[in-house]
């Protein structure tokens, strides 16, 4: 039986002190796409060879028959690659920070991450027809650094940007220093 208090990371690095507020994905219309344009063309792949009566030409020689299957499942692969790489890139927003998880590919991924102390700016776009119809685009988070976040065409920007907002408020809160608690950290550590 495992230990209550054992810490159970929600994603790989997670911080035991920070919790998960926000799991995002990019907006399902940016899956929609590529997979029905995969279905599409299976399903003409399909259709056209019934449709002119093709299947004995395809079906009659080995090598039309190898290539017509390796048409259907290069895009039904197609069609896993593009969830797989929707599924996995991903934005976390914690209690701490803001981690940018993007997939490249089966086997890359590049991740990035700002503290939401560092915080500086919040913007979000909504750009064209379909993100304004759907609600989907992207939030901008500036950081005092260089390392900028950028949450591309996810659902709801305003009220990602809204809920980001309240975090890095909550965790600005407690990090400001008094001009009483100043004064006694240059006393002591004056003759350092």
């Amino acid at each position: 039986m495992p230990n209550p208090r054992e810490f159970i990371p929600e994603f790989i690095g997670q911080r035991e002190s920070e919790r998960v507020e926000l799991v995002l994905f990019k907006h399902w219309y940016m899956l929609a796409l590529p997979l029905l344009k995969a279905l599409g063309i299976i399903v003409l792949s399909l259709g056209i060879p019934i449709w002119l009566h093709w299947s004995s030409f395809i079906f009659s020689y080995g090598l039309s028959t190898i290539l017509y299957y390796g048409w259907l499942v290069f895009w039904i692969a197609y069609m896993v690659y593009a969830y797989t790489n929707w599924y996995r890139d991903r934005f976390i927003v914690t209690s701490e920070r803001i981690v940018d998880v993007d997939q490249r590919g089966l086997f890359s991924r590049k991740v990035s991450e700002v503290e939401l102390i560092k915080v500086q700016n919040i913007t979000h776009t909504v750009e064209g027809p379909a993100a304004t119809m759907f609600n989907f685009g992207t939030v901008i988070i500036q950081s005092a650094g260089a390392n900028d976040v950028v949450l591309d065409r996810v659902a709801d920007p305003a009220g990602v940007q809204e809920e980001i907002t309240r975090l890095v408020k909550a965790a600005n809160a407690g990090s400001a220093v008094t001009a009483e608690e100043l004064i006694e950290f240059i006393k002591t550590n004056r003759g350092q």
